[in-house]
């Protein structure tokens, strides 16, 4: 499946999950939000907290295009993070990425590759601290709530097995042809930060990226508290690793429906109401979309020249 294919896929994924979490939502009490001091005070710990773990991802991928001999500004790397943050959650198939990679080539004075290899050395320390998190509080304080059964798992395997022997069979195809090196070399900028990622730098980034999850899970617990959920610190943590594996699922703009699916399943799942659910779901939504959102706009309008900036950037 190519692109087209996988952005068709997630707006349709998108389109039925989210009327689903819709048609469910309207048939519960009407949901309440922060009205007294304490409650909102915990919904503006959850926007800081939010900030904070921002400006940490910013940090750990300045120090990721460092790794690769990349030169950006502290500067740079904070504002093409909120850039990202908002063509994610604002155009579909990820275009924030692209955004990221096509602003900061340049002006780190490095290859548009370098900079792919740095969002994928980001995902996959994202992807190995969630898949952790998830499968270990999902079975011991979730009692299994959104993991798969049996029947899925075998699917989930007969897919894992065909990409593999596809993968082989590419493989072979490249290899006959006489492509491999042109391969190895087209894609060792893509994997360098990756491989860069043993010894201390490893283990510094992976450290980072847990401080970074934690800070993700006090957010989920403050807009948890801001709706007298009452999640601990633990429940708060399977919920963002919940969401988190969800969002892995091919979807539109801003996780529609996956994300929103996860929160239902998750406050459920550790004992909430119906009705704390929905209230919880459109908080949580709120503060992980609108703030980060404008600011990355601001930021491409101020900064970087708004769409026709863009525009250029992707053309050259």
């Amino acid at each position: 499946m190519g692109r087209r294919g996988l952005q068709t896929a997630g707006w349709v994924v998108s389109a039925l999950v989210l009327a689903a979490v819709l048609w469910w939502a309207l048939r519960q009490p009407a949901p309440t939000f922060p009205s007294s001091g304490e409650d909102l005070g915990a919904l503006a710990l959850a926007v800081v907290l939010y900030a904070v773990c921002t400006a940490l991802r910013a940090e750990r991928w300045r120090t990721l295009l460092h790794d690769v001999d990349a030169r950006p500004s502290r500067g740079d790397a904070y504002r093409l993070v909120l850039v990202g943050y908002m063509g994610n959650n604002v155009l579909p198939a990820r275009a924030g990425d692209l955004m990221r990679v096509v602003l900061m080539a340049p002006r780190a004075e490095t290859t548009k590759r370098f900079v792919v290899g740095t969002l994928v050395a980001e995902r996959l320390l994202d992807v190995a601290v969630l898949v952790v998190l998830f499968l270990v509080l999902a079975t011991t304080i979730a009692g299994g709530a959104g993991l798969p059964d049996g029947g899925t798992l075998a699917v989930l395997g007969a897919i894992a097995v065909a990409v593999l022997v596809a993968l082989g069979l590419g493989f072979g195809v490249l290899r006959r042809r006489g492509l491999v090196d042109r391969a190895r070399a087209f894609l060792r900028p893509m994997a360098q930060s990756t491989t860069n990622l043993r010894g201390r730098h490893g283990a510094g980034m992976l450290g980072l990226t847990i401080l970074i999850w934690l800070g993700e899970a006090g957010v989920w617990g403050s807009c948890a508290a801001a709706v007298n959920l009452g999640a601990s610190p633990l429940e708060a943590l399977y919920l963002v690793a919940l969401a988190s594996m969800f969002a892995l699922i091919p979807s539109g703009p801003g996780y529609a429906g996956t994300q929103d699916a996860a929160a239902v399943i998750g406050v459920k799942a550790i004992g909430g109401t119906s009705a704390q659910a929905v209230s919880y779901l459109i908080l949580v939504r709120f503060v992980l979309l609108v703030p980060i959102t404008i600011a990355g706009l601001v930021a491409l309008a101020l900064r970087y020249g708004g769409v026709a900036g863009l525009k250029l950037a992707v053309r050259t």
